[in-house]
């Protein structure tokens, strides 16, 4: 279970290191911001099922989304 999540983050972010100095565009930026709900909700419910193991792994897929808008799309 670990390893598919682990690949499918890094498929997304390895080809977007290349534009890192460029902003992305906005319909990008929103579906990222948007994808950081979605991952910290995820985290929130895994959480409160007391399945530690996969919140820490989508809070972690939520921060590095975070850093990643962070450093693309805010000014």
């Amino acid at each position: 279970m670990r390893k598919p999540i682990l690949m499918l983050v890094m498929a997304l972010m390895v080809p977007n290191m290349g534009f890192a100095n460029d902003p992305y565009p906005k319909e990008v930026c929103k579906q990222i911001y948007d994808s950081i709900g979605i991952f910290l909700a995820i985290a929130d419910k895994a959480w409160k099922s007391e399945d530690e193991e996969k919140a820490i792994i989508y809070s972690k897929v939520a921060a590095n989304y975070a850093t990643v808008y962070g450093v693309t799309c805010k000014p």
